[in-house]
């Protein structure tokens, strides 16, 4: 078997190889080469920075790395790691890694970022044997969303511009890379966005993909909370995409959101750790 760059591999042998390892995956799924071009697009995935293990030319594992400059540092992501199921057990996960971090730490990469299921202990034991540490614990939810109240006074509009320092002040906690202002700027095309305005001052935003009804940020100001401006803007999500919507990797200690999307209907059904790497430290 050999180790190499994804760069050149093309993306209907990756989406065989990814379909193969995730057909039995702890929530199953399957892609077809459209998806995993708009994936890879969502993550910024970059192939010359991924890596695959290849058995007489077929690709029989990988890891799709995406990469960005995030305040002035070099940041790479896991955007997906598989293995087909005949070659688990011979530890290609930490041998890609062996591989591919020497390469990343010459290339000035400062660290590297994954997310792995809770429950998905020999991926996390993998992961902690090539340097990563767990950072925290987010959460996925899902489900029939239905709102009871919202706040007349809240006019809803769509946002063309993003002003990132107003609304990151509406954080409680920093977005996991799927979710960061980083991808999102890159995603305008293919996300919608909303503010909620109180005389002319936005109070709350929501961005959202209306083509998988997936909200990937909603914030309210700290200032205009418990005040129906969060149930508004879902309410006008609604209209576009239809009661059933999810949101992923909402941090574990964003108490106030959790109970927000339980009161209108979603579901807690899953867990994940954020895990990171530091290089050249």
């Amino acid at each position: 078997m050999k180790i190499k760059s994804l760069e050149g591999t093309s993306t209907a042998e990756i989406v065989n190889t990814f379909n193969e390892s995730f057909a039995d995956y702890f929530t199953p799924f399957q892609l077809n080469q459209e998806l995993l071009n708009s994936k890879m697009k969502a993550d910024k995935t970059d192939l010359s920075l991924s890596v695959g293990v290849f058995d007489n030319e077929k690709l029989v594992a990988f890891i799709l790395h995406g990469f960005d400059k995030i305040d002035d540092e070099k940041v790479v992501y896991n955007a997906g790691t598989g293995v087909i199921p005949t070659k688990r057990g011979q530890g290609l996960t930490r041998q890609m890694y062996q591989f591919v971090l020497p390469f990343l730490q010459e290339r000035g990469v400062d660290f590297l970022t994954l997310e792995v299921i809770t429950e998905n202990i020999p991926a996390i034991r993998s992961y902690t044997k090539s340097g990563f540490k767990i950072d925290r614990k987010v959460l996925c939810f899902k489900g029939e969303v239905s709102i009871a109240s919202k706040n007349d006074q809240a006019e809803i509009r769509k946002i063309e511009d993003y002003d990132w320092d107003r609304m990151q002040s509406f954080w409680d906690a920093t977005p996991t890379w799927q979710n960061s202002k980083h991808v999102l700027d890159s995603l305008k095309k293919d996300t919608n966005a909303l503010g909620a305005y109180i005389e002319k001052r936005l109070v709350g935003y929501a961005i959202f993909n209306a083509e998988n009804k997936r909200i990937h940020q909603i914030a309210v100001s700290q200032e205009f909370r418990k005040m129906n401006i969060a149930s508004t803007l879902v309410e006008e999500i609604l209209i576009t995409c239809g009661n059933q919507l999810s949101i992923i990797n909402v941090d574990e200690k964003s108490k106030s959101m959790h109970s927000f999307l339980e009161t209108i209907g979603f579901e807690n059904y899953l867990d994940q750790y954020e895990m990171k790497l530091a290089l050249n430290s």
